[in-house]
């Protein structure tokens, strides 16, 4: 269909669909599209198409799209105020970009590298977003270099990524601080003046202000811009006094997004990063692994063994040691141990027991590092081979150059669909407490 978009109005592009300028000068967050340039919205994405002369467009519309045409511009004057002081800042500049789920925080990050390219900055960009990355697969932090005027922020590849391993940071506080640290390291390094900081939609509570701050004492924005409808971050606002601060409005063309849309959103990029995988074994002795990965602790001795059985019966199919516990793999659910044996275990073996079913570890998100620290994707465990001590994993990734694996507490099928495991245990305690140090 073709829409004819005066000056003053915009059109607003829900995904899946997409609109080819046929004549005139369009702006989609500050990037100015001419003839023969095409605007796609991905699936749960709403792009405003502005017109800055008389354009015509060709709209195509998918399964779930669609279009609509509104009066004035899309970009509120309080946005299009905090912007130009940010990108008056002199170098180098950071601006942090705080807010809930669904306020407009990747449309504001995206509109602030496009003027700050503009106005001939050297833009860098790092996602701490976890549960909706852009810059990065999910349940990562990832950095990027923004070279030039960009419509949907997920078409950058990351040049850094730090595998946080969960969609959200509040059960792995000081792991998300760890990798916003490691990241901000890789941004400096690459020479930007101008980065900006995407934070992830947790703030309510004590403990997500604690971590914005937190974040916040780690990066040292010199702006801080915070999204907000009503009083919802009135929390994070106080922890951050001291901060240079400035408050925006929720945008109108701004949806929100319900739980099942975000979840396939994460899948699109889960898939977007899986392309091209195939199954590919990786032998365990040969690898560092971090995170929880039966079959890749040390082998127990006779001695070990010989007090498993003297309270179990029986040894299980497979067991192996790390500093912090014993795992024991077990054929069949009525094989495991009840509370009395595993109290008993734990006693005779002087640490914590884990007992797991063969199989349990299928699913699990996994990242994939080189030996220079190198990010080189992600991956879906298959299986473990006890007898090999080898694992199976999904992967685009060159398994030759793999040198470490970071297990996740995601799991994943092959379309990048989340699985629920009710069954699976978060690591108690972790991220219970934030650091809280000052601006």
């Amino acid at each position: 269909e073709v829409v004819k978009l005066e000056p003053g109005k915009t059109l607003l592009l829900d995904g899946p669909a997409s609109a080819l300028v046929l004549s005139g000068r369009i702006s989609v967050f500050g990037a100015e599209l001419g003839p023969r340039r095409r605007v796609v919205a991905r699936m749960g994405r709403r792009l405003p198409l502005e017109a800055l002369e008389p354009s015509e467009l060709e709209v195509v519309v998918g399964q779930g799209g669609s279009y609509s045409v509104v009066e004035g511009s899309s970009i509120p004057p309080s946005w299009l105020e905090a912007v130009e002081e940010a990108v008056s800042k002199p170098a180098p500049t950071r601006i942090m970009v705080l807010g809930g789920v669904d306020v407009g925080k990747t449309s504001l990050c995206t509109f602030l590298a496009n003027l700050a390219l503009k106005r001939g900055r050297s833009v860098g960009l790092i996602d701490a977003d976890v549960g909706q990355s852009d810059v990065g697969p999910p349940c990562t932090i990832g950095f990027a270099r923004v070279s030039k005027p960009v419509r949907d922020l997920s078409t950058i590849r990351a040049e850094h990524v730090f595998f946080l391993g969960d969609k959200t940071p509040s059960y792995m506080v000081e792991r998300a601080l760890d990798g916003l640290k490691e990241v901000l390291r890789a941004a400096e390094g690459a020479g930007v003046d101008f980065t900006i900081l995407n934070t992830d939609g947790w703030i309510s509570g004590p403990r997500a202000a604690q971590y914005k701050k937190a974040m916040a004492s780690i990066f040292k924005p010199d702006l801080i811009l915070a999204l907000h409808r009503g009083e919802e971050l009135n929390g994070v606002l106080k922890a951050l006094e001291g901060y240079d601060v400035k408050s925006l409005e929720v945008p109108e063309f701004v949806r929100e997004r319900d739980r099942e849309v975000r979840r396939e959103l994460r899948a699109q990029g889960y898939r977007r990063y899986l392309e091209g995988a195939k199954v590919v074994s990786v032998q365990l002795d040969w690898v560092d692994v971090e995170g929880w990965l039966p079959g890749s602790g040390l082998r127990l001795s006779r001695e070990r063994l010989a007090l498993i059985r003297s309270v179990l019966g029986r040894v299980p199919a497979f067991c192996d040691e790390t500093p912090e516990e014993v795992v024991l793999v077990f054929e069949e659910p009525e094989e495991l141990p009840g509370p009395e044996e595993l109290a008993a275990l734990e006693r005779v073996l002087e640490k914590k027991v884990r007992p797991v079913l063969k199989g349990e570890e299928e699913g699990f998100l996994v990242a994939l590092y080189g030996k220079d620290g190198r990010f080189l994707g992600i991956g879906i465990v298959v299986c473990v081979d006890y007898g090999r001590r080898a694992v199976k994993i999904y992967t685009p990734a060159d398994v030759e150059a793999v040198s470490k694996i970071c297990v996740g507490k995601i799991r994943i099928d092959r379309d990048g669909n989340e699985i629920e495991r009710p069954e699976l245990e978060r690591e108690k305690g972790e991220g219970l407490t934030v650091p809280t140090p000052g601006p």
